[in-house]
């Protein structure tokens, strides 16, 4: 079936998109306590908006006219492709609490040079 319009394949995108948060509820529909998120106006925020990105981006793809079914997958797989972009950012090497030394400058010059400069009297080394 062929869609035409830009609102009609927006909304065909937006339909994936939905379908895609009901296949993540649906995953959840055995487990023992319900995710504490459920509640969270936040939450629903980006849920509304991992939606309309489905959409926008079956419109981006598409304009005016396409395939039904084709902007229904983009639709699906938009806010899936986002979710694993966004899980799967590479965390720095390292320790997390490390306190990093100030970059070296004029102004604390002074203080990355041990023993180089001392208050009142003049080093040379």
């Amino acid at each position: 079936m062929v869609v035409e319009g830009a609102w009609a394949v927006f909304g065909v995108g937006c339909a994936g998109g939905t379908i895609a948060e009901l296949l993540h509820w649906w995953n959840l529909r055995e487990a023992e306590q319900l995710p504490a998120y459920r509640t969270s106006l936040f939450y629903w925020a980006i849920t509304i908006a991992m939606i309309v990105a489905g959409g926008f981006v079956a419109w981006l793809y598409f304009g005016l006219r396409a395939e039904g079914i084709i902007a229904f997958h983009v639709g699906v797989s938009t806010p899936l492709i986002l979710q694993k972009l966004v899980t799967s950012v590479p965390q720095a090497p390292g320790a997390k609490n490390v306190v990093v030394k100030p970059a070296p400058s004029v102004q604390n010059f002074p203080r990355t040079m041990p023993g180089m400069f001392s208050l009142g009297r003049r080093i040379v080394r």
